[in-house]
């Protein structure tokens, strides 16, 4: 490194000091919770966080997480032959998803909402959105009065995605261990945000990642081949930077390879779908191939297991105001507060003298969760509510579902938002910290319980709704998801023209709802020389341990099947 500059950075708790230092950069986080410091040294985009306390098991794994890829654009990809080294790890297509050397899991589901930061952080500690604390792309935490948007829908501030990156801000809010904590071996991860107890994290420089969240900020239309794209170059500079890890520290037991550029070229191509196959044939296939091609070239991969999975799917949508409910007057934002609540501006930070807001709202594609303060607390402008108690029900939660469900039928003094939502949810509200009860449907009169409502209802088309909705709103950190839930409407069996999607900037699809489209995911397990039969008696065995005998395979199953695997 020579006479490089770089920094000594020393992490306790939430605060963070820089120290100038020549030729290394090392950071050593001193937890609480924990009796040993922990060594963590950075160069050139390569952080070591930590060593394994025990000797590595000789099982080897490679998860290849593929931000927006559903079900069947990834499985037309791997059938056009256009994927060959995809294709190559599965083998011969038998039936029922069952392949050669692999299991694609033809029932797979994302958690609610089918968002990026709270189905990642699920797959990866194996715990729902109301256990593991991070509830969606954005959300409040009510005693601290923080609003949180890694990834950011209802506002353009990229302040948390900046701190995602380089601050662990995901890590810092999961309150349960991450699968490289439970698994205690050498695993390095590439580019994903939940990195938090990895031993090597990888990543490209942050203004490679701005730029592509600038493209999506901007709805750029994606007209040019997808390896040329903004959007790919991300992808295609992490792998330089993985297989430089590889070479300087050897193969570890788990390498997690995240490809964001798949989702980022769905969302700004005038034909998503089609796009989103043509990127994983032209983009992410010659990619896995380069890190298979490193394993050989280690003779590390025989025998290793392969796995492909993903956060969540996509619906195409119309790409302009109409469709995307921002934050205007006519928008959700703007009935909040003619409802007699002082409304959270739609950005990260706010100052000191904004913070006497009344509710928040935190977008997430297809749904919306707006949280609500005791008014009683601070009636008068300028008072700062105590957010450390819940709302009341008759007094502030009532009157809201009321005006939301006026405001969706014809006739209301919001017109553009008549017909635009499909559910509204709710339940009796409950201390942060404490197991929030269930979500229920407003019916317009009162709340009913999802169950009861379907059968009144049926929705076949919402997918495991209460199952879905408990596990994001039912738990420690449910009051995370918001006292009331929106539920925009969409999904395949709705024409494009009646699709709808809470976000300030428009685009050619979205996700967050509880429909096929955007529920159904990339499940896959492989092995290099392994049986299809047995793969599948790994991946079913392990859903039904955890409790998910509904036929379904859940993204969160992914880190107990693992922990099983290397447990063997």
């Amino acid at each position: 490194m020579g006479a490089e500059r770089a920094d000594i950075r020393l992490v306790s708790g939430s605060k963070l000091k820089t120290i100038a230092a020549a030729g290394l950069t090392i950071v050593i986080f001193s937890l609480v919770s924990c009796a040993t410091i922990k060594e963590i040294w950075v160069t050139k985009g390569v952080e070591r966080l930590r060593r394994p306390d025990i000797a590595p098991p000789p099982t080897r794994m490679i998860i290849f997480a593929l931000d927006g890829a559903g079900y069947d654009r990834f499985m037309a990809a791997v059938r056009s032959g256009d994927a060959p080294n995809i294709a190559g790890v599965l083998g011969r297509e038998g039936g029922d998803g069952v392949f050669a050397h692999a299991y694609s899991a033809p029932n797979a589901l994302s958690m609610l909402p089918s968002s990026t930061v709270a189905d990642w952080s699920a797959i990866f500690t194996g715990d729902p959105p109301a256990w593991d604390g991070v509830t969606g792309n954005e959300w409040f935490e009510r005693r601290r009065m923080v609003f949180h948007a890694p990834v950011p829908i209802s506002t353009r501030d990229l302040t948390d995605l900046n701190r995602a990156i380089s601050d662990d801000l995901v890590g810092r809010q999961l309150r349960v261990p991450t699968l490289y904590e439970l698994l205690g071996v050498d695993s390095y991860v590439s580019l994903l945000f939940v990195y938090r107890g990895a031993t090597i994290y990888t990543t490209v420089g942050p203004l490679a990642i701005f730029d592509v969240f600038s493209d999506f900020l901007k709805a750029k239309v994606e007209n040019e081949q997808p390896e040329r794209t903004v959007a790919a170059s991300v992808d295609l500079n992490s792998i330089p930077k993985l297989i430089d890890a590889i070479e300087r520290h050897g193969v570890p037991n788990l390498q997690v390879v995240y490809f964001p550029g798949v989702d980022a070229y769905t969302h700004g191509s005038p034909h998503p779908l089609e796009a989103q196959t043509r990127y994983i044939e032209r983009v992410t296939d010659p990619l896995v191939g380069q890190v298979l091609d490193e394993y050989r070239k280690k003779n590390a991969l025989d025998g290793t297991y392969i796995v492909f999975v993903a956060d969540h799917g996509h619906i195409p949508t119309i790409p302009d105001h109409r469709h995307a409910l921002g934050v205007g007057p006519d928008s959700p934002f703007g009935l909040v507060n003619d409802t007699g609540f002082r409304v959270r501006p739609a950005q990260v930070d706010v100052a000191a003298s904004e913070e006497d807001f009344q509710a928040v709202l935190g977008y997430q594609g297809f749904m919306a969760y707006i949280y609500l303060a005791d008014r009683s607390t601070c009636p008068q402008r300028g008072e700062r509510c105590d957010w450390s108690r819940p709302p009341r029900m008759k007094e502030d939660v009532m009157p809201l579902l009321r005006a939301l469900y006026r405001a969706n039928r014809p006739g209301g003094r919001y017109p553009r938002l008549v017909g635009t939502i499909d559910l509204i949810f709710s339940r009796p509200p409950a201390i942060p910290g404490h197991v929030a009860p269930p979500f229920e449907i407003f019916d317009g009169q009162r709340l009913v319980r999802i169950p009861e409502y379907l059968r009144r209802h049926p929705r076949p088309d919402l997918i495991e709704l209460d199952r879905r909705m408990r596990w994001l709103g039912f738990g420690q950190y449910g009051d995370r998801a918001g006292d009331i839930v929106l539920l925009a409407r969409t999904g395949g069996d709705v024409p494009i023209r009646d699709r709808y999607y809470f976000a300030v900037v428009p685009h050619y699809s979205w996700h967050g709802s509880a429909s096929a489209l955007d529920s159904h995911i990339t499940y896959v397990l492989a092995r290099e020389g392994g049986d299809g039969d047995k793969l599948r008696q790994i991946v079913q065995q392990t859903a039904a341990q955890d409790g998910d005998q509904d036929g379904h395979i859940y993204e969160k199953d992914l880190t107990p099947m693992v922990r099983a695997i290397f447990q063997h």
